[in-house]
């Protein structure tokens, strides 16, 4: 989820929160909106009070609910942390599954690939999901992309791969050269 996204989730989840704090005041408590009261809540106008309950209700679980999605952070999203004779250098698993990502494509016959980097401590497990070409060899490929991205990681980085688990998600078409008329 971008920031962009979170900030709208909080900010909605905060009016939520709020709109049903109002109704849970309005329907239990002393009300400074008599006008409300008088036309929802009372047996004259339809005695609509359970519903406000409802409503209130609903409104609090899911602007707590909304604003819980939006505090919280992904689970997996971890640094790997090296010190330097001069700091710290961190690594962000977003570091590495770009890495990942481009080192999986150069392997002859993927046409797609999607990576999660988990990283917990000095373990790093990279999940590979891959489309790749009808023409090439399941089996093969897999093994390849194990391979180079055990060998690239471990350069690269500095870290040993404890897992690398490929995931073919589908064949892809034959890629066709274009023809320039």
């Amino acid at each position: 989820m971008r920031i962009h996204d979170r900030a709208i989730i909080f900010i909605s989840s905060i009016l939520l929160l709020v709109a049903g704090l109002i109704f849970v005041v309005m329907a239990f408590g002393p009300n400074p909106t008599s006008h409300f009261v008088r036309i929802f809540l009372t047996k004259q106008y339809g005695g609509l009070r359970p519903m406000v309950i409802i409503v209130s209700i609903i409104s609090v679980i899911a602007g707590a609910y909304l604003v819980w999605m939006a505090l919280r952070g992904r689970g997996r999203r971890r640094t790997i942390v090296r010190a330097t004779g001069l700091g710290e250098v961190r690594i962000s698993s977003l570091a590495i599954e770009t890495l990942v990502k481009r080192v999986s494509r150069e392997v002859p016959g993927i046409q797609d690939v999607d990576t999660v980097v988990d990283v917990s401590g000095e373990d790093v497990e990279v999940y590979v999901s891959v489309v790749v070409s009808p023409d090439v060899s399941i089996p093969g490929v897999a093994e390849q992309i194990q391979t180079k991205l055990g060998r690239y990681i471990s350069d690269t980085i500095g870290v040993d791969v404890s897992k690398v688990t490929v995931n073919v998600r589908n064949v892809g078409h034959e890629q066709r050269s274009q023809r320039v008329i």
